[in-house]
């Protein structure tokens, strides 16, 4: 079974486990597809969990609401990070090496890696949605205390808003030092998020890469063992023939043989004949 008992866990104390050694027993192998069955389940419910968490965070009005949301939203970002990277991809990878030359267990574990390439597809869509989402959201927050900034220099802003001195410059330029304050301040933590976006989107994406890596190595190597076995068919078949043209050389050897020893015979007797008629005719003179 899992060890994310409670995928919706978002507490800071949440200690996130490093291992997950495969299960071993008398069918190490279905156990094992079992286990990764489970780690999916829960894979998929924090993807969810982000999303609706990420929605409020949209949602949010104020820093402190945000500020909030978002430390859920990474301590559910980690606890799906985790799973992906140190549970559910080495597990798949062990998978495989149980797999052997067994072309159904292999199918079974592609199978569970497609689960989970769609699965990290969705949490992609999910997070590139919400890293656009958060851009334009801060983008008009900027504008409530620049009305006169074009919507290029909001989104530099934007862009820039982790630069403390960009920052101040724009408190500086606001005539609602206190209001312009709060929603900067807002401004930063979507721009914080955004930032995170982009590494987990980072983080997916090689992922993915390393998925389908996984799956051509196994597929090679069945088509290494496949192209060896017909070689050694090949190589059967070739001995086949010259083991029967061996036998049929043999065969006719041993015919000539017993041609030539008759012909040998048929003329010693002729010889023999000549001799002994030869010796019969004398005595009769």
């Amino acid at each position: 079974m899992s060890n994310y008992d409670n995928p919706y866990a978002t507490d800071a104390g949440h200690q996130a486990s490093t291992s997950y050694p495969l299960q071993t027993g008398a069918n190490p192998f279905f156990t094992s597809v079992q286990d990764i069955k489970d780690d999916l389940k829960d894979y998929n419910a924090l993807i969810d969990q982000l999303e609706r968490l990420q929605t409020s965070s949209l949602n949010a009005i104020g820093t402190q609401e945000v500020q909030s949301l978002q430390g859920k939203i990474n301590q559910t970002n980690t606890n799906l990070s985790d799973l992906q990277k140190n549970t559910i991809h080495p597990k798949l990878k062990e998978l495989y090496k149980i797999c052997g030359q067994d072309k159904d267990k292999q199918s079974q574990a592609e199978n569970l890696t497609q689960q989970f390439k769609t699965a990290i597809n969705k949490a992609r869509t999910i997070e590139s949605n919400y890293k656009q989402q958060n851009t334009s959201k801060a983008i008009d927050q900027y504008k409530i205390v620049n009305p006169n900034a074009s919507y290029d220099e909001a989104a530099e802003f934007v862009n820039n808003a982790g630069n403390e001195q960009v920052f101040d410059s724009a408190i500086a330029q606001s005539n609602r030092r206190g209001e312009s304050m709060s929603v900067l301040q807002e401004v930063q933590a979507r721009h914080q998020e955004v930032e995170r976006t982009e590494r987990m989107a980072a983080e997916l994406r090689q992922l993915f890469d390393d998925l389908q890596d996984l799956v051509f190595e196994q597929d090679q190597m069945f088509d290494d063992i496949e192209q060896n076995v017909a070689v050694a068919q090949e190589n059967q078949v070739q001995g086949d023939k010259h083991v029967v043209k061996a036998v049929k050389t043999a065969k006719k050897n041993r015919r000539l043989k017993w041609i030539l020893f008759w012909i040998i015979v048929i003329i010693i007797c002729a010889i023999i004949g000549g001799v002994v008629g030869g010796v019969v005719g004398s005595r009769n003179k």
